[in-house]
């Protein structure tokens, strides 16, 4: 069988030093010298002996077959150094090794310095996480001494193979992606004996229509839970809305724990579980509080062969369960109005928000649920407000309200008049997560809508009556309309016409118009105007007028709106004065009078 370790093949040619040096002794037998015949190494076994701060032991046994008829005294002394990438890491020495005759044991031992492990490391990493181990024997007898060649095993490692990764990972709010980190890798710097830089990347996504912002990101690096890096980022780090960036950390272990981490690693039977952990920081109560961020970190777990075979292993492990943040869940939001008995007309929004994490989490009193709550109406700004609300363990129902002022509702009048009656309508909730160490926005859609009105379509144009004064006709009226000027702030004018007919022989004057227009009660217009149209007899004539609307008005009228559930009773009534042979008769236009139900749907997300 052929020696598995490197010491048993020094254990081979110290072997052949002793036969040497028995055939030089001689043993005399009854008839003459006896032939000497070469011993063979039938196995050899090496395993990890003592291991304690200072030093890691090497046993070897080799099992030995002497066929000769006498031993070799135990006057051999054997000495053996070991080196790994010619960085002397221990020594080894046997004094008076001898050998009997038939199948026997020879017991070695060796120690390797662990204060040695920083200069070895140092030049594992620069070659490429390769090693060459060396042991160079030396055995001297009496009046004899030879140094022999060395023998030498390689052995490799693949350390940061498993942090290059294309696998995407999550940082999920409310069943909603905040980030994805799409890419990881690490790579070595050059590594002296004081210390290995690594550098860290990770490539990562913001999929949402708001900015991640972390105050601080710090890692730890440990290898069988011995701490041999930490650090933190310079300042917060920003990821903005639909921005792709790479998040890069430039750390440096420390050598100095190599030697605790090596005893752990022989320890372990040469298995070591890395850890690069990201975490957020955040100051509580003087004290930094660290926050693992699983979706950054990546856990390794290598493993060495170097007595047997060399061969070496990497892979990455899932990480245990960890007392790390989950971010709360936002279930219902119900919006509805509110409307004092005095003040500004206001939305009332209320959102439960479950929050899983308990009163002993290190951020528990600074997680808050902030929110940008805005209606806009035709580009109009009727709400937005921006508000806090500080996040209890579990059940959390939170209201926030926001002011539309009566020159607000003006504004969407106007726009909605402008545009033909129509508003579309856009609620927006921004909702924020902020943990006291991360903002991290909640990407919820804007719920989109429109409505329309039709406040002046009973008017009928095609409509006519019939003009008469104290019972007798003299004419007639007809193509009576009423269309929407432009508004402004102060008022909206309403442009009316009607064509009058004169069926007599004598003119009739139009001497006065007078119109009202209430919505639930409220009077937006109420107003008679002195007219001086004459229409010459047998003929007809276009009598056009102008309504206006006091915009001022419209705040006291949306306040009724709002508590009647969106819906007002619109009334418009119209007359004229004619004056026709001395006698005067006021007649209302019936086209202009009427009355018509408006309704809006501002909050909801239909269309009305």
């Amino acid at each position: 069988m052929r020696p598995n370790s490197l010491l048993g093949k020094v254990a081979v040619a110290v072997l052949s030093v002793l036969v040497v040096t028995a055939g030089g002794l001689g043993v005399a037998l009854t008839s003459g010298l006896v032939s000497v015949a070469q011993p063979t190494v039938e196995s050899t076994s090496s395993e990890w002996g003592t291991v304690n701060e200072e030093s890691t032991e090497i046993r070897t046994n080799v099992v030995v077959n002497n066929p000769n008829p006498v031993g070799v005294p135990p006057v051999v002394d054997m000495g053996y150094e070991i080196g790994m990438n010619g960085v002397t890491v221990g020594e080894g020495e046997e004094s008076g090794v001898g050998l009997g005759t038939g199948r026997s044991t020879v017991s070695l031992s060796a120690k390797i310095d662990n204060e040695k492990i920083p200069n070895w490391w140092a030049t594992h990493v620069n070659g490429g996480e390769q090693t060459t181990m060396t042991v160079t024997p030396s055995v001297g007898v009496p009046f004899f001494s030879e140094s022999l060649p060395a023998e030498k095993r390689t052995f490799s490692t693949d350390i940061l193979s498993a942090f290059d990764e294309d696998e995407t990972r999550a940082l999920t709010v409310d069943n909603r992606t905040v980030l994805k980190a799409t890419k990881t890798d690490a790579s070595w710097g050059e590594a002296t004996t004081e210390e290995t830089p690594i550098r860290f990347a990770a490539t990562v996504q913001n999929p949402g229509n708001g900015t991640v912002v972390f105050s601080k990101l710090g890692y730890s690096i440990t290898m069988n839970d011995v701490e041999v890096a930490r650090g933190t980022t310079d300042g917060e780090v920003r990821i903005g809305a639909g921005e792709t960036t790479t998040i890069d950390i430039d750390s440096a272990m420390d050598n100095s724990k190599l030697p605790q981490w090596w005893t752990s690693h022989v320890r372990n039977d040469e298995k070591t579980t890395m850890d690069v952990q990201f975490y957020a920081l955040m100051e509580e109560d003087g004290e930094t509080e660290r926050v693992p961020l699983s979706f950054l970190s990546e856990r390794v777990v290598f493993t060495t062969d170097m007595l047997g075979d060399g061969e070496s292993t990497t892979k990455t492990v899932e990480r245990p369960g960890e007392a790390a943040f989950e971010a709360p869940s936002v279930g219902e939001v119900d919006s509805e109005w509110v409307v004092p008995d005095q003040g500004d007309t206001r939305v009332r929004t209320t959102a439960v928000v479950e929050n899983p994490n308990g009163a002993d989490a290190a951020f528990a009193d600074d997680l808050s649920f902030g929110t940008r709550y805005s209606v806009l109406m035709n580009d109009v700004s009727l709400a937005n407000e921006t508000v806090s609300r500080h996040v209890a363990p579990g059940r959390n129902e939170l209201a926030f309200s926001a002011a539309i002022t009566d020159r607000e509702v003006q504004s969407w009048w106007v726009s909605h008049v402008n545009n033909g009656e129509e508003s579309r309508r856009v609620v927006d909730r921004d909702v924020t997560i902020d943990t006291g160490f991360a903002r991290l926005p909640l990407d919820r859609p804007a719920e989109r809508g429109r409505f329309t009105t039709d406040m002046l379509g009973p008017v009928d144009n095609t409509s006519a009556q019939t003009l008469a004064i104290e019972g007798r006709r003299v004419g007639r009226v007809s193509d009576m309309s009423a269309e929407w000027g432009e508004a402004t702030m102060p008022e909206t004018p309403i442009d009316t016409a009607a064509t009058i007919e004169n069926e007599r022989g004598e003119p009739i004057h139009i001497t006065e118009v007078g119109y009202r227009v209430t919505m639930n009660g409220v009077v937006l217009a109420d107003e008679s105007k002195v007219k001086s149209v004459a229409v010459a007899p047998y003929s007809t004539r276009t009598v056009a007028d102008e309504m206006t609307l006091d915009n001022s008005q419209l705040g006291e009228w949306w306040k009724t709106h709002i508590r009647r559930g969106e819906r007002s009773q619109m009334k418009v009534s119209y007359y004229v004065v004619v004056e026709y042979r001395g006698h005067t008769q006021k007649i209302a236009l019936d086209a202009l009078n009427y009355e018509k139900t408006v309704t809006t749907d501002v909050l909801g997300d239909d269309e009305s």
